[in-house]
């Protein structure tokens, strides 16, 4: 009897030290599942994107008309401040395309779309790479560049030079500036 007893108690011992075991790795599965996954991407690809886009091509054209109909009608004032626009554009556009200016206005003729990009690469949020700060080791880097990239319908001349910014540091917004006011870029 005391064998079948001491049996039993073992038995028991070792069916709890199984459940444990089982309970364990569930809550590190769980743990692992649980990984902060943000989704990052290169803003100047972005820049490159739509400022090669359709949508970009449009509203060029349409200030352009503006501007000559503004011309010859006379209207200077107006000339004056398309112009004005324009060339602050365009400084905008270099700082974004070569630096790391934020692209958020871009982001959001497409911001309807992102939320699959977000499903299909399993993360969690979506921030510029240049944003990133600090990262938990817990937490999981994902780059999205691409499909967001995709989103804008770019030419294969704008992906060539997309693919072609990993090789390529960002210039610091100053320089930007000096190389615009020496009318090198």
């Amino acid at each position: 009897m005391k064998k079948i007893g001491m049996f039993f108690a073992l038995l028991c011992v070792l069916a709890g030290m199984i459940v444990a075991k089982a309970i364990a790795a569930e809550k590190q599965e769980k743990a692992g599942n649980n990984r902060l996954r943000v989704g990052t991407f290169d803003s100047r690809a972005i820049a490159i994107a739509y400022l090669n886009s359709e949508e970009l091509k449009r509203h060029v054209r349409d200030r352009t008309i503006e501007h000559d109909k503004a011309k010859a009608a006379g209207n200077e004032k107006r000339v004056k401040e398309i112009e004005t626009e324009m060339g602050d554009r365009q400084k905008l556009a270099h700082k974004q395309a070569f630096g790391t200016w934020p692209v958020s206005e871009y982001l959001d003729t497409v911001k309807g779309k992102i939320p699959d990009v977000a499903a299909a690469a399993k993360v969690d949020l979506i921030v510029s790479k240049w944003d990133v700060v600090f990262k938990a080791p817990s937490a999981e880097l994902v780059d999205v560049t691409e499909p967001l990239v995709k989103l804008f319908n770019p030419s294969e001349q704008a992906m060539k030079w997309i693919r072609d910014l990993p090789n390529h540091e960002p210039i610091p917004i100053k320089k930007i500036e000096e190389l615009e006011s020496k009318g090198e870029i």
